[in-house]
């Protein structure tokens, strides 16, 4: 099927959204030298190599839907702090147990003082939580759109003579416009601007 551009009215330069995006992908190896390292009584040999993708700023611009990034980060951080949080826990209860401040006004300070790095550190670990839930909760939403966003995605053409994007019997458009209308056909509507 031949479409032609509404903006030069020529075929030849006509692509569809997804080939482009798909021909703007190129998975590359980089092969390094090889390194001894020493171990034990001998050496051992070991070669570094580098897997990824190059991504062209066209196929870039195309993509249908927002980048899923995990988050499980955030939870390791969570937990990793409980352990300082806790050791806090137990340096101010011992603080207060063991050196009771003479007046009233010494005891609230002391407490003041004595507990400021456990919530400090507990308001950490809530911290990275929340961000470990919002992070899940967004990838969700990206997932639940997906369907919508690709059907609305694969109608479109790119002329790479124009540089745009068109749907058929439709007007010519920026590549960045073009996303913004497949990322709101997916509902990612409060990610388009964190994009």
């Amino acid at each position: 099927m031949e479409i032609a551009c509404p903006q030069c009215a020529q075929v030849d330069q006509v692509q569809s959204v997804p080939a482009v995006f798909q021909g703007g992908q190129t998975t590359y190896r980089v092969q390094g030298g090889m390194t001894a390292i020493p171990a034990g009584d001998g050496v051992v040999y070991t070669a570094t190599a580098h897997r990824g993708v190059s991504v062209t700023a066209t196929a870039a611009a195309l993509n249908p839907y927002p980048v899923v990034r995990g988050g499980g980060c955030f939870l390791a951080l969570a937990l990793v702090l409980l352990i300082p949080a806790f050791v806090f826990v137990s340096f101010a209860t011992d603080l207060l147990a063991e050196n009771p401040a003479p007046t009233e006004g010494g005891r609230v300070g002391q407490a003041i003082g004595a507990w400021i790095f456990p919530f400090g550190a507990f308001a950490l670990v809530a911290l990275f939580a929340v961000l470990f839930v919002l992070r899940l909760r967004r990838n969700a939403r990206i997932r639940r759109g997906i369907p919508d966003a690709l059907a609305y995605w694969r109608q479109a053409w790119f002329c790479h003579r124009c540089g745009g994007v068109f749907l058929p019997r439709g007007d010519l458009m920026s590549a960045g416009t073009f996303r913004g209308q497949v990322w709101r056909a997916g509902d990612y509507a409060g990610l388009i601007r964190r994009q």
